[in-house]
C-alpha cells in the first residue's frame, strides 16, 4: 500500500476532503482528544469522499503508520459534515485521520490527513462520564 501526498491528489484534480475540525460529542471536546468507542464528527469541505464504497476512513498511531484501524459508522450528517465512531480496541496514543482508497485496478493508496487526535482513556475509558470515581474507591 503506498502513501500518496495532497500534491498528488492536486495535480490530478481531485477535489479532496478538507478536514477543518474534529469534534467529540461525548467529552464536548473541540481540540482533537477524542473518545474510545464513541462517535466523533468531523467537518470541513469536499467530505463525500469519505463515504464512498471505495474509501475507508481510519486512523493511524503517529508511532507506527503500518497500522490502519477503520472507523465504524461512517455516514454524512450534512454538507460539511461526516459522523464516524472509534473503535474500542484503541489505545490512548496520539493518531492522525486517514483514507484508504482502494482503486479499481486493486491497488490501494493510504492519505494521511495532518489532523492529530489524542485518545485519553481516564477512568473506565470515559472520564467525563464518571468524573467521581478515584483509586481508593475500587
Amino acid at each position: 500500500m503506498k502513501t500518496i501526498k495532497t500534491e498528488i491528489l492536486l495535480m490530478e484534480g481531485s477535489s479532496f476532503p478538507v478536514i477543518k475540525e474534529i469534534y467529540d460529542p461525548l467529552s464536548r471536546r473541540h481540540n482533537g482528544i477524542i473518545t474510545p468507542q464513541a462517535p466523533i464528527i468531523i467537518t470541513g469541505c469536499n467530505l463525500e469522499m469519505l463515504t464512498w464504497e471505495s474509501t475507508r476512513l481510519c486512523i493511524i498511531p503517529a508511532i507506527n503508520d503500518k497500522i490502519l484501524i477503520e472507523l465504524g459508522d461512517v455516514h454524512r450528517c450534512s454538507k460539511d459534515k461526516v459522523c464516524a465512531t472509534i473503535p474500542k480496541a484503541v489505545d490512548e496514543g496520539e493518531y492522525f485521520l486517514a483514507l484508504k482508497i482502494s482503486m479499481k485496478d486493486k491497488e490501494r493508496f493510504v492519505y494521511i490527513f495532518s489532523v492529530p487526535l489524542i485518545v485519553t482513556l481516564g477512568e473506565y475509558g470515559r472520564a467525563d462520564m464518571y468524573p467521581y470515581y478515584s483509586d481508593r474507591d475500587k
